[in-house]
C-alpha cells in the first residue's frame, strides 16, 4: 500500500453566531481538509483549523505547505510507517502544528480504514465509548447575554466553560457571579482567561473565585508568568489548567517538572497532531498532572479525532471541549455531533468513523465561492 495522492481543500465555513474569547471574535473559520489516497483506493481525511490566536498558519499557507512540502514527502510512501512519515513531514515544515495535525489525522484515518479498526485502537485502545463534554459561554460586554447563554446551555451540559480577561477583572467576576446565581450550585463552572490576567489580577480575583465556586482557572496568566503560577498552585484550592503554555510535548514535560499547573489541556490541533497529544497526555498523567481534551472549535473531521483522543486517555479530569460542529452553519461529515446526557459518543467505525461526502465538501471549496 502506497500513498498515491495528497490533496488540500480550503473550506468556506462560518459560525451560526460570532464566538468571542480572549482578544478574538470568530464569525468565520479558515479550515482546510487534507485528503490522502492510496494506490489501492483507501482514503484518509484530516482537518486543519488555523486560529490566529494560536498560530501564524493561514488557510493559504496550509494549502501551499501541503502541496509543495508535504505531498513530495508522502507520495509513494507506505502509510503504515506513520511515525517515520510524521518525522519527515516535521523536518520540512519546521513548526506548523495545525498543518501537521491535519496530516497526522489523515494518516490515522487512512490506516484505520485500511485495517478496519477505529483510530482510538491505533492510539493504544479505548477506555470509554463516550466522553462527557462541556458547554462554552462566550464573552460579551452585556452580562444579560452571558447569563442567557449559560442558562440555555445548562439544559444540555453539566459543566460550562466561561471566559474572562477581556474586560475589567471585577466586571468579569460580576458576570461569573451572575452566571452562578442563574444556573445554580450544581452546574460545574470554570473560566478560561487565555493568559490575559496579570499576577495582581489573579491575586485580587482569588477570593471571589472561591465565592463564585469556580472549579478551575484555565491559563490565568501569560506563558512567561508560569513561575508565578507555580508558586501559587499548592495554595489555590482551585485547579490551574495550562493551555496556551503547552504548545509542544516538551512544554507538557516542563509543566509537569515545574508543577506549574494541576491540569493540562490537550488540544491535538495546537499540539501538532494526535500523536503529539497522546504523548503529552502520557507524560502528564505519568507525572501526576491531570488532563482534559480541548479543541479550537474545529469542524467534524478534527472533532472526531478529538473524540478518539479522549477515548484513548486512561483518565480525564474535566469534560472535553468537543462540540465545535454544533456552532457551524456548514458540516463536513454526514454524522452529526449529538450531546446526550452531557456526553458525546465516540465514533465506532473504522478510522475516524465518520463519512465525508466529497461532492458536498467540494461545494464548500473557498476557491470556487
Amino acid at each position: 500500500m502506497k500513498i498515491a495522492s495528497v490533496e488540500a481543500i480550503p473550506v468556506a465555513a462560518s459560525f451560526k453566531k460570532t464566538f468571542r474569547f480572549g482578544t478574538t471574535d470568530r464569525s468565520t473559520s479558515p479550515n482546510v481538509v487534507v485528503i490522502l489516497r492510496t494506490d489501492d483506493g483507501v482514503v484518509g481525511y484530516g482537518e486543519a483549523c488555523p486560529v490566529p490566536a494560536f498560530t501564524s498558519e493561514t488557510q493559504t499557507s496550509i494549502l501551499e505547505l501541503i502541496e509543495t512540502r508535504v505531498a513530495p514527502v508522502l507520495i509513494g510512501k507506505n502509510p503504515e510507517n506513520r511515525g517515520q512519515l510524521l518525522q519527515d513531514v516535521s523536518k520540512v515544515l519546521k513548526f506548523a502544528p495545525f498543518t501537521i495535525a491535519a496530516v497526522d489525522t489523515a494518516l490515522l484515518d487512512l490506516l484505520g480504514r485500511a485495517l478496519g479498526v477505529p483510530v482510538s485502537t491505533l492510539l493504544g485502545g479505548s477506555y470509554r465509548d463516550r466522553t462527557e463534554v462541556h458547554g462554552s459561554v462566550g464573552w460579551d460586554e452585556d452580562p444579560g447575554k452571558v447569563v442567557a447563554t449559560a442558562v440555555e446551555q445548562a439544559t444540555t451540559y453539566r459543566s460550562l466553560k466561561t471566559y474572562a480577561g477581556r474586560g475589567d477583572v471585577d466586571e468579569d467576576l460580576d458576570k461569573l457571579q451572575a452566571v452562578r446565581d442563574a444556573v445554580g450550585p450544581d452546574i460545574i463552572l470554570f473560566v478560561d482567561i487565555n493568559g490575559m490576567w496579570t499576577p495582581s489580577d489573579l491575586i485580587r480575583a482569588l477570593p471571589r473565585v472561591r465565592e463564585i465556586g469556580l472549579s478551575m482557572l484555565e491559563q490565568p496568566l501569560p506563558r512567561q508568568a508560569s513561575g508565578f503560577v507555580q508558586q501559587l498552585v499548592g495554595e489555590l484550592r482551585v485547579d490551574i489548567c495550562a493551555d496556551e503554555s503547552v504548545r509542544t510535548v516538551e512544554d507538557a514535560a516542563t509543566v509537569v517538572r515545574d508543577r506549574a499547573a494541576t491540569v493540562i489541556n490537550l488540544g491535538h490541533s495546537k499540539l501538532g497532531g494526535p500523536s503529539a497529544a497522546i504523548h503529552a497526555g502520557q507524560i502528564a498523567l505519568g507525572g501526576g498532572v491531570d488532563v482534559m481534551v480541548g479543541s479550537v472549535l474545529e469542524m467534524g473531521i478534527a472533532t472526531a479525532m478529538g473524540l478518539h483522543l479522549a477515548a484513548a486517555l486512561p483518565r480525564l479530569s474535566y469534560p472535553s471541549y468537543l462540540m465545535g460542529p454544533l456552532k457551524y452553519g456548514q458540516q463536513l461529515t454526514d454524522e452529526q455531533v449529538e450531546v446526550v446526557d452531557s456526553h458525546i459518543a465516540i465514533p465506532q467505525g473504522p478510522g475516524l468513523g465518520v463519512t465525508v461526502d466529497e461532492q458536498h465538501l467540494r461545494s464548500l471549496d473557498a476557491r470556487t465561492l
